[in-house]
């Protein structure tokens, strides 16, 4: 009959297997070898079988995901991680019915406190948790503990930032050699490569960081007419940056164009700029959209927002182990890429419920 839904009696036949063998393979239980699981597995995907994720998932023991993400609450983490966790709370209603619970081991600090968060939660809850979700940082006890997770069977899926020699499922991150490029290119048409763009970013240590000033000066080395850039790696607070960057627009009138690479240092950008005296002769792009960034876009001391859409990184991350471990699904690929936007005043309007609004991206 047209449209017939395949039944696991069908899928047996065409396996010619037992009912009992069928069961096992879909539903990844112990009793027959990974060979037949995957033959099996591919016979149900060509007859268009879904299985019955929240029947199955009642029948399971409570699955249960460690989330270990840098706080929203803690000073400028507000502008970045804020949105991050409102992708994870947004997955989290959604797979309310799969007997799937996200624990939160959010932390306060800087990012060198992760290796001892991980630690904490290795040593008392590793026995309990299914999967990791976090972020990568450049650290030999960072890799240490993934690597004591992986032996314990905990696959971690990684978010934001990367590093490929640990042992994780994949990471979900943004373009960010992208997001530079981007910003390069809206700065060379803003003001005809003329004078000099200072790039503002976080930590040299930090993927996402370095990689968006990688990719700012990629496109200036690729273009005929260079800008000379001065780099700013602000590992330290706000209020520094502000004075630094302050003192430094005064006493040089060439710098005629600025890119944060960070929602963090976009404010104290622009505050420095409206402060020196130097709005309507500098050109600003800022990072991601909070109410902070669309005031200054809409008051034209931003001229451009590169939004790299971290409630996304949140969702998707979650999303991700969710399909591997309830659906048996490997990522689609080792990294997985979100598309940086440009937003400018014409289309602000089209993204800003992206401020206050938690709707997810996809359904499970």
């Amino acid at each position: 009959m047209k449209d017939k839904k395949a039944t696991l009696k069908d899928i047996a036949a065409e396996a010619e297997v037992s009912l009992s063998t069928v069961h096992k393979a879909l539903y990844n239980k112990p009793g027959i070898s990974e060979r037949v699981r995957k033959e099996i597995l591919a016979i149900a995907e060509g007859m268009g079988y879904k299985t019955n994720y929240v029947a199955s998932s009642l029948k399971r023991k409570l699955l249960k995901i460690a989330f270990v993400v840098p706080l929203p609450n803690s000073g400028t983490n507000r502008y970045y991680y804020r949105d991050i966790w409102k992708g994870m709370r947004a997955f989290q209603a959604e797979a309310a019915e799969f007997n799937i619970e996200i624990l939160d081991f959010g932390f306060s600090g800087p990012l060198s406190n992760l290796p001892k968060h991980l630690e904490e939660v290795y040593q008392n809850h590793c026995d309990e948790i299914s999967g990791l979700v976090t972020l990568a940082v450049e650290d030999p006890a960072f890799t240490y503990f993934i690597d004591q997770f992986s032996k314990r069977s905990v696959p971690a899926v990684f978010i934001v930032s990367d590093l490929p020699q640990a042992k994780r499922l994949c990471c979900v991150r943004a373009q960010d050699l992208m997001a530079g490029s981007l910003a390069a290119e809206l700065i060379s048409g803003f003001t005809a490569n003329k004078g000099k763009a200072l790039v503002v970013s976080g930590d040299i240590m930090v993927s996402t960081h370095y990689m968006n000033v990688t990719g700012f000066e990629q496109y200036f080395a690729k273009a005929q007419d260079r800008m000379d850039i001065i780099k700013i790696y602000n590992r330290r607070d706000p209020e520094h940056l502000y004075y630094e960057l302050v003192e430094l627009l005064r006493s040089d009138p060439e710098i005629s164009a600025i890119y944060s690479c960070t929602a963090t240092n976009t404010p104290p950008v622009c505050k420095a700029v409206l402060d020196a005296g130097r709005t309507g002769t500098i050109k600003v792009i800022g990072s991601d959209l909070f109410q902070e960034s669309r005031e200054m876009l809409l008051s034209d001391v931003l001229q451009a927002i590169i939004y790299k859409k971290p409630f996304k990184l949140g969702y998707l991350g979650c999303r991700t182990l969710f399909n591997f471990l309830v659906k048996n699904e490997f990522p689609r690929s080792d990294s997985i890429f979100i598309e940086p936007i440009i937003v400018l005043k014409s289309n602000l309007p089209f993204y800003e419920r992206d401020i206050t609004a938690d709707n997810a991206y996809e359904t499970i």
